[in-house]
């Protein structure tokens, strides 16, 4: 199947009250590192 890459990403959070265990996930990173064949 073509177009299948992997892909790493990260959540960014905001987190007000550590104490409550309260957050907001506010975005995503993402990365793909494509090989070259």
């Amino acid at each position: 199947m073509q177009g299948r890459f992997t892909f790493e990403y990260a959540v960014i959070r905001i987190v007000p009250r550590v104490e409550r265990e309260e957050f907001f996930n506010v975005g995503v990173i993402m990365f793909c590192k494509r090989k070259n064949t």
